[in-house]
């Protein structure tokens, strides 16, 4: 019959008006719904999520709030009996009903069996893309100012929320995976029936919003939210945001689009039903640096999944490999459970008719609830190396051992850091106190603190910084006390060190260090210790070791030491042992910091 009209308009004019009828029986679609009596539409059901338009919406948490604005139940409208809208489902084989406030019903089927993923470096760029995915309807009609550096709706959403979580942990990367599927499509009319509950909460909301009305009108928006669906398209969307330790997957020789990729290939095997050869062989070799050579989805596991539509008992549907079932099930739900793939939205400020005070005040509390709970996307504080990029992500450049993201290159690299904090009871000179300062070795680097001038109890709190190092060499960092004498014949109080170990962010303190110092009185001297007596030493010395990489600790094994370093910052107690051992007498004593020693109080002997 087409061809036959085609072929008519090339013979004669006539055919002409005939193009437009014959266009409308092309699209059969349009004809799937017709007028009947109410009677008719008793028995028969309604349309699949038929209440899923006219429901009201959050923009700022991006979801709906199970509050219905408008009347989605009521199918019977005009005509001497009544009359109401009956469709024809194809896809369910049965007849259905449509509510007198719907109307543009379609079946519109898209449903294509591929994954959309995305990379994200931070969760600035997560927040971002959130926000940005909202219909922009949903701006019309309110007085949002937009900022630049500020996100406003769904800034509170699971997505961003999840994202958010992250940021204090460690240094993360993000890759979302999302899959969608449309079956219907509608929307209300313009000018749809309230329910008679909105009706009552706005007359009883006050006429002007102010400081006193604010609780009232927040109240309403808790249970409203800010927004209604004006218009949707209905089917099933699953969306996953796994968060990816950047610098643990860098020191594991992958990158964060391996992880991506390989993400992609496992969730597309469930959707297609079979593995993408090229895909799986390249992941298969990339799969045996991970531990154990488990999937991906298994190894990176700290993810969120939103799925809409469907039957609702699956939790993880594209990375569940013990429930490969999981997603036809799912799938097959929604035609007759179809939730909101896509949206329009209006405020619920323009459904307020009758009532320009309560209109305007409406506007304004919503507008206001928007703007409070605006985020700000401006980069966070300084980069500990590198530089921010405009998505807020640190790169490096040029910096030993660490590769663009400014992760370490492999296992065990790391930025030192020592803070010497303080020293109590040494005893570097005779007649005045210690000018003590402290040496702080690693490898071929090292570094001195400042001196503090006569004080046997120094705080020095001072910090180092060493250059990258890798710990997996165990390189002791070596700790030595001097005094200040005339800089070449200083005198060395004590030593002790300590080997750095590979393990997670931490603060580790070194709380003692084992001094062997002899000291021989000099002739003449007052002291009453005989000229052979050695001293060995236990001296309370406080500092911090603070390393400064992903997947890295600074774990304490003391070597010489007489104590084990705690789990945080130690402070020191106030307790000096002094241990004395004479060769040939056999005198031993012992001192504290309340009762020092005899050859503190009485002079200092020549020093070995």
């Amino acid at each position: 019959m087409w061809e036959e009209s085609v072929k008519a308009v090339k013979k004669n004019e006539p055919a002409v008006q005939m193009a437009p009828l014959l266009l409308l029986l092309y699209f059969p679609i349009a004809l799937c719904c017709e007028q009947a009596p109410s009677t008719e539409c008793e028995k028969i059901p309604f349309v699949p999520g038929h209440n899923l338009v006219g429901e009201g919406f959050d923009i700022v948490q991006m979801k709906t709030t199970g509050a219905f604005v408008v009347d989605v139940q009521t199918y019977v409208s005009g005509g001497d009996h009544g009359n109401c809208t009956k469709c024809d489902n194809g896809l369910l084989n049965e007849k259905q009903k449509l509510p007198a406030s719907v109307v543009d019903w379609r079946i519109k089927v898209q449903c294509r069996r591929s994954l959309s993923a995305k990379m994200y470096e931070t969760a600035s760029s997560v927040l971002k893309d959130t926000t940005t995915s909202a219909s922009v309807s949903w701006k019309v009609g309110l007085s949002v100012p937009m900022v630049a550096g500020v996100a406003v709706g769904g800034t509170h959403s699971r997505s961003a929320r999840f994202a958010k979580s992250h940021t204090s942990q460690d240094k993360y990367s993000f890759t979302s995976h999302s899959f969608s599927c449309r079956y219907y499509s509608f929307r209300l009319h313009a000018r749809p029936p309230l329910t008679k509950e909105f009706q009552g909460s706005i007359t009883s909301l006050p006429a002007k919003y102010d400081s006193t009305s604010e609780s009232a009108y927040n109240h309403f928006i808790s249970i409203y939210g800010t927004h209604f669906l004006r218009r949707v398209d209905l089917g099933g969307r699953v969306h996953s945001t796994t968060a990816v330790k950047t610098c643990q997957v860098s020191m594991s020789g992958l990158s964060v689009q391996d992880v991506s990729n390989c993400l992609s290939a496992e969730a597309s095997a469930v959707i297609k039903g079979v593995e993408v050869s090229g895909q799986a062989g390249y992941c298969k070799s990339k799969q045996q640096k991970l531990e154990r050579g488990n999937s991906f989805s298994a190894t990176f596991s700290d993810r969120v999944t939103e799925i809409l539509g469907g039957n609702g008992e699956q939790q993880d549907i594209l990375f569940n490999p013990s429930n490969s079932s999981g997603y036809e099930v799912w799938l097959r739900s929604l035609k007759k459970i179809p939730g909101v793939v896509s949206y329009t939205l209006s405020s619920l400020h323009m459904l307020v008719r009758n009532d320009a005070a309560r209109r305007a005040s409406l506007q304004a509390a919503i507008s206001k609830y928007i703007t409070k709970t605006a985020i700000s996307t401006a980069c966070p504080s300084k980069c500990k190396m590198g530089h921010r990029s405009n998505n807020c992500a640190c790169k490096c450049s040029g910096h030993n051992k660490v590769n663009s993201n400014c992760c370490p290159s492999g296992p065990g690299v790391a930025t030192l850091t020592v803070t010497v904090l303080s020293a109590r009871g040494l005893w570097g000179d005779i007649f005045s106190k210690t000018d003590g300062y402290v040496k702080v070795f690693y490898g071929s680097q090292a570094h001195e603190t400042p001196v503090i001038w006569n004080n046997n109890f120094p705080q020095w709190n001072h910090n180092i910084n060493f250059e990258t190092v890798v710990l997996t060499e165990r390189k002791p960092l070596r700790f030595e006390v001097w005094d200040r004498d005339n800089r070449f014949d200083d005198d060395l109080l004590g030593k002790s060190q300590i080997i750095p170990q590979q393990g997670a962010n931490q603060k580790k303190s070194i709380k003692y260090i084992r001094i062997d110092h002899f000291v021989r009185p000099r002739r003449g001297s007052r002291s009453s210790i005989p000229p052979e007596t050695n001293y060995t030493s236990l001296v309370i010395m406080d500092s911090v070791v603070l390393l400064r990489a992903a997947e890295t600790r600074s774990t304490a094994s003391e070597r010489n030491g007489g104590g084990a370093a705690g789990k945080h910052q130690y402070r020191v107690r106030n307790r000096i042992r002094v241990l004395e051992s004479e060769r040939a007498a056999g005198h031993h004593c012992t001192a504290t910091e309340d009762t020092p020693s005899q050859n503190q109080e009485q002079g200092k002997g020549e020093k070995a």
